[in-house]
C-alpha cells in the first residue's frame, strides 16, 4: 500500500503528460500544472483548432504565453529532497539502472516499461501500474537495443530465416515468407540448446577435473615415489660408503700387521746378526792371539787355521719394497676412475630413462651386480654411436598381425622372411595390403630409442618408423607428410649387413647407422611427430581449454621392395662393441 508521502507525490508532483517529476512547472489559465516543454509538445502536436487544456479540454484560445511557477517548483523540489531523505536505500549505485523520470540524486530503477522504453523507480512505478496495456520487465539499461532501429518499433519477433529480431512492422515489410516466431518461444528454445551445451560443457568439465585430480594424484604418488626412491638412493650411498670405510679399515689392519710382520723379521735378523758378528769378534780375538804368541810349536800346532765358508757369515739383506702407500694411491685411483665413469654412466641412463617401473631385484643380486661392476672396468664410450648403444637401446618384436600376408614373422618376433605363397585367408584390416612391410609391437611417443637388424639384402629394404594414423591400405609415397620417415637401402652401392635405427621423438630427430662400420648413413632431422586436431574436434578442444596438439605413437617400420624369397631381416640384441 502507498505511503502518504507517495500519495502526495503522485497527485501534485508528476506531470499528467510526462507522468514524471516537473521539469520547469508552468500553470495554464484553468489552473493545471505541466511541464512546460510537455504543454508545448502537446499544443504543437495540435492540428487545428485552438489551444485547450490535456485534463479539462478547455480551450484557451491561441497558444497563451507560459512562465515558470516559481513556488510550484521550489514545492517539488522540498518535496523531493524529502523523499531522498526517507529512502535512502533505494538511491542507484554505480552501474545500476536509474530511473528516467528522477532528477538528482537519480533512484534505483524497479522496472522497465517496453511501451514507454523508460524505466521506473517504486514512487514513479505506482503511478505507471495504472496503465494495463504497458508491459513491465525486469529493469534493463540497453533499451536501445530493444527497439529496432528502421520503424523505431518494439523488437517482439525472431526470424529464424534470418536469425535476428524484428519488429511487428519487419514482418509485413522485408520478412514476408520467413519463419517467424515470437521472442519468448525463440529464448526458450536457445535456452534449452544453451541449457544442454552446459550440460555437455559440464560433463567435459567433471572429465577435465577427474583428469587433472587423476594427474595431481599421480603427481603426488610420484613424488612420494621419488621420495622413496632419494631416500633407498641414500640409504645405497650410505652403505656403499660404509663399506668402503669398512674396507678402509680392513686395508689398515692388513698394512699395520704387514708392517709388524715386517719388523719381527727384521728383529730377528739383526739378532742373527749379532750373533754372527758377536762370533766374527770371538775369532778374530783368537787369531789375534796366535799372531802375538812368539811359540813356534804352539802356533802351527795349537792354533789350527781353518777357512771360513763363504755362506757362513754372508749377510741375508732384506729387500726393498714398494711403500704401501704407493700401492694404495695407484689402487685408489683406479677404482676412483671407475666410479666416477660408472656414475656418469648412470646419471646418463637415468637423464634418458622414460620412467618406467624397472624389473625388481633382489638384494643378493643387487650385490653380486655392484660387486661385478666394480671388479669389471667401464668402457666409456668412444662415439656418438656407442653412447646411443648404451643409453637408448630398446628390445623390439615384430608384429605378426600387421604383416602382409606373403610374409612370415618367427614365434619369438625376431625374425622376418618370405613364404612361399600368400595364406589362403582374407587380409584382415590391420594388415598391410599393399605393402610387403610389417610393424614393430612397440610404439613410442616420447624420449628416444634404438634398434638393430641384421638383413640379408640392404638393396631390398626400406626401413624407419611411421605414425600409428600411417594408411596401410592405400600405395601412396613413403613421405613425412603422410606420417613416414624412412631410409632406402637401395641408395647405397655396398650392401649393408647390420643397420641400427636411432629415434628422437623430442628433437624430431631419425637416424641410421652401419654397425659394423659404425658410420653414420643417413639422418632426417626437424620431424615432426605431433598432430593437431582440426574441425570439429580442434573447436571442441578450444571451447574446453584443451590444447589441440596430439602426440601419437610412431612404430619402427620395416618394408620390403619386392618379392626375393632369399630376403630376411633380424631385430639383434644391442651390443656396445667397437
Amino acid at each position: 500500500m502507498a505511503s502518504n508521502c507517495s500519495i502526495l507525490y503522485e497527485e501534485l508532483l508528476l506531470c499528467s503528460i510526462c507522468l514524471g517529476e516537473f521539469n520547469e512547472p508552468v500553470s495554464t489559465p484553468c489552473g493545471h500544472n505541466f511541464c512546460k516543454g510537455c504543454i508545448m509538445k502537446y499544443w504543437n502536436s495540435l492540428v487545428s483548432g485552438p489551444a485547450q487544456c490535456p485534463l479539462c479540454k478547455k480551450k484557451l484560445g491561441n497558444k497563451p504565453r507560459l512562465q515558470v511557477n516559481t513556488e510550484f517548483r521550489d514545492m517539488v523540489e522540498h518535496f523531493n529532497h524529502m523523499r531522498v531523505k526517507d529512502l535512502p536505500k533505494i538511491i542507484a549505485k554505480p552501474g545500476e539502472v536509474t530511473c528516467d523520470i528522477c532528477t538528482k540524486p537519480k533512484l534505483k530503477a524497479s522496472k522497465t516499461c517496453l511501451v514507454c522504453l523508460a524505466s521506473y523507480c517504486e514512487i514513479h512505478l505506482e503511478s505507471h501500474q495504472n496503465l494495463n496495456t504497458h508491459k513491465l520487465i525486469d529493469p534493463v539499461s540497453n533499451l536501445e537495443d530493444k527497439v529496432c532501429k528502421k520503424h523505431d518499433k518494439m523488437l517482439e519477433l525472431y526470424c529464424c530465416t534470418d536469425k535476428e529480431c524484428v519488429c511487428l512492422i519487419c514482418l509485413n515489410d522485408d520478412h514476408t515468407s520467413h519463419k517467424v516466431v515470437p521472442l519468448e518461444r525463440a529464448f526458450k528454445d536457445r535456452k534449452a540448446i544453451f541449457d544442454n551445451l552446459t550440460s555437455e560443457l559440464k560433463e567435459k568439465e567433471n572429465s577435465i577435473s577427474g583428469s587433472v585430480r587423476k594427474i595431481k594424484a599421480s603427481i603426488q604418488r610420484s613424488r612420494n615415489m621419488s621420495v622413496d626412491d632419494i631416500g633407498q638412493l641414500v640409504q645405497v650411498w650410505r652403505a656403499l660408503v660404509a663399506f668402503l670405510q669398512r674396507k678402509q679399515g680392513e686395508l689398515v689392519k692388513e698394512i699395520e700387521e704387514k708392517q709388524k710382520e715386517s719388523e719381527k723379521q727384521a728383529e730377528d735378523q739383526i739378532t742373527l746378526l749379532e750373533q754372527k758378528l758377536s762370533d766374527l769378534k770371538r775369532r778374530r780375538s783368537d787369531i789375534e792371539k796366535c799372531i802375538q804368541s812368539e811359540d813356534y810349536l804352539y802356533l802351527l800346532q795349537s792354533c789350527q787355521f781353518k777357512q771360513i765358508p763363504e755362506n757362513t757369515y754372508q749377510i741375508d739383506q732384506l729387500t726393498e719394497q714398494p711403500t704401501n702407500v704407493k700401492i694404495v694411491k695407484q689402487s685408489v685411483a683406479q677404482i676412483k676412475e671407475r666410479v666416477i665413469k660408472e656414475v656418469d654412466m648412470l646419471i646418463n641412463k637415468v637423464r634418458s630413462s622414460d620412467f618406467s617401473d624397472p624389473p625388481e631385484q633382489s638384494d643378493e643380486d643387487e650385490n653380486k651386480r655392484m660387486g661385478n661392476s666394480v671388479q669389471d672396468a667401464w668402457r666409456p664410450p668412444k662415439d656418438r654411436l656407442m653412447m646411443i648403444q648404451q643409453c637408448n637401446a630398446v628390445n623390439g618384436t615384430l608384429n605378426s598381425y600387421s604383416a602382409h600376408p606373403r610374409l612370415t614373422v618367427s614365434r619369438d618376433g625376431k625374425t622376418l622372411s618370405f613364404r612361399e605363397s600368400e595364406q589362403w585367408f582374407p587380409v584382415l584390416r590391420w594388415q598391410f595390403k599393399n605393402y610387403c612391410a610389417v610393424l614393430a609391437n612397440e610404439g613410442f611417443n616420447s624420449g628416444r630409442f634404438y634398434y638393430e637388424v641384421v638383413v640379408t639384402s640392404s638393396q631390398h629394404l626400406i626401413l624407419g618408423v611411421v605414425k600409428e594414423s600411417f594408411n596401410r591400405e592405400v600405395l601412396f609415397p613413403l613421405t613425412p607428410e603422410h606420417g613416414a620417415w624412412v631410409w632406402f637401402g637401395s641408395s647405397f652401392q655396398e650392401n649393408i649387413e647390420k643397420i641400427g635405427v636411432f629415434v628422437d621423438y623430442e628433437k624430431g630427430e631419425v637416424s641410421f647407422f652401419d654397425t659394423n662400420s659404425r658410420t653414420l648413413l643417413h639422418s632426417l632431422t626437424e620431424c615432426c611427430f605431433t598432430e593437431t586436431k582440426t574441425g570439429v574436434q580442434g573447436l571442441l578442444y578450444s571451447v574446453i581449454g584443451l590444447s589441440p596438439v596430439y602426440r601419437p605413437k610412431i612404430y619402427p617400420f620395416f618394408f620390403f621392395r619386392g618379392f626375393y624369397l632369399l630376403d630376411s631381416l633380424t631385430i639383434t640384441p644391442v651390443e656396445c662393441t667397437c
